[in-house]
């Protein structure tokens, strides 16, 4: 493998770096390792426009930018969409370091920055974030199943006390409903529920 050659597929890169010869330097790189850069930012604000109107699938970010601190950017950049984003800094403070690491970002580089040394902490970066969103999705699907499971639950036994059905009966109702009505079997459970709390009420 050459320093342009890299294993992943072509990324949206957004460039924040105050310093023009960097981000230029950067952007060379990036283009020869087969990367499609969307921007350069100098500032958080210039970024944050940046990212929501190019929706970059990776951010490569200084840590002292003018008017900003990379790490909080990082941040606010996070809460409106997840994507693997690397340090690129000439500071390599042990504190700055677990700052970065607890804001979620995905790499730390020091500069100057080789293109070999790049392109393989976007692998790993690109890597470690498609592994981190997998297990969010799992654990996101699993809290999900759990909360379905217990609106069933609940939602059959008051079909078995309103109507004399057997478990497998109610069970077998809510389904029809959620494929007759085309509403998720969660929804079915919970309308008889607030059916089932009015009438108490």
């Amino acid at each position: 493998m050459t320093t342009a050659q890299q294993s992943t597929d072509t990324l949206k890169v957004l460039i924040v770096e105050d310093d023009t010869f960097v981000g230029m330097g950067l952007n060379s790189q990036l283009v020869k390792l087969g990367h499609a850069v969307v921007g350069q930012a100098a500032s958080p604000p210039e970024a944050l426009t940046l990212f929501r109107a190019h929706s970059p699938d990776l951010v490569l970010l200084d840590i002292r930018l003018d008017g900003g601190d990379g790490i909080e950017l990082a941040q606010t950049l996070t809460r409106h969409r997840r994507v693997p984003m690397i340090i690129i800094s000439a500071y390599s403070d042990k504190a700055l370091i677990e700052r970065a690491t607890a804001a979620g970002v995905f790499g730390y580089l020091i500069k100057p920055v080789s293109e070999r040394s790049l392109a393989a902490q976007i692998d790993v970066a690109v890597q470690r974030f498609s592994e981190q969103e997998a297990l969010r999705g799992e654990k996101e699907k699993l809290s999900h199943d759990l909360e379905t499971r217990k609106l069933m639950d609940r939602a059959k036994s008051i079909l078995m006390k309103r109507g004399g059905l057997s478990e497998d009966e109610a069970h077998r109702r809510l389904q029809q409903e959620s494929q007759k009505r085309r509403l998720p079997l969660a929804d079915i459970c919970r309308r008889v529920i607030e059916s089932e709390d009015l009438m108490a009420s």
